[in-house]
């Protein structure tokens, strides 16, 4: 009876570390953003905040997740701000005989002054709570750990979730 059950004991371990096996080499790789979705109270109401996740706030966003337990997170971030020139004046034409009056054309130039921030992070992931949740922990100088719960792991797509955040990803 107690070898059966250490057999049994074995074959289970054994099954579930092939398992992980597997589970680890789809999370690998480089994903790319393709969705990103906000759900407002109890998931009922979303919102799809993709063009602005892609166009501005994250763009050319990727994920690394290495076999070495560590990833790299790279993107830009894109700030825009109205501004304005007045251009010097020009003396448009003037009274020589007396230089009593002046009359002066001022330009103003309107444009929209564009910031590119890069950001690269790194630092190491983890599988918790049975291979349901990934855990990021920022390397160096930032210890912001991030949780997400996968919601679907195909070889092509991740699907992830921290709080009201879903996130889509692409290989």
């Amino acid at each position: 009876m107690k070898k059966s059950l250490l057999v049994l004991l074995v074959l289970v371990v054994t099954l579930c570390a092939c398992n992980r096996k597997e589970f680890v080499k789809k999370l690998e790789g480089t994903w790319k953003a393709n969705k990103y979705i906000i759900h407002n109270s109890g998931n009922s109401n979303t919102v799809d905040m993709t063009s602005g996740f892609k166009d501005s706030t994250n763009v050319g966003y990727q994920l690394v997740i290495s076999s070495n337990n560590t990833y790299n997170e790279t993107y830009k971030t894109y700030t825009f701000v109205p501004g304005f020139i007045i251009q010097a004046p020009d003396t448009l034409w003037t009274n020589t005989a007396d230089t009593a009056w002046t009359a002066i054309k001022r330009d103003t130039i309107r444009f929209v002054d564009t910031t590119v921030t890069p950001y690269a992070g790194t630092g190491t992931w983890a599988l918790i709570n049975s291979e349901e949740d990934l855990e990021l922990l920022g390397g160096g100088s930032d210890t912001t750990v991030r949780m997400f719960n996968i919601l679907s792991l195909t070889k092509k797509d991740l699907n992830i979730q921290n709080g009201f955040k879903e996130y889509d990803l692409t290989h």
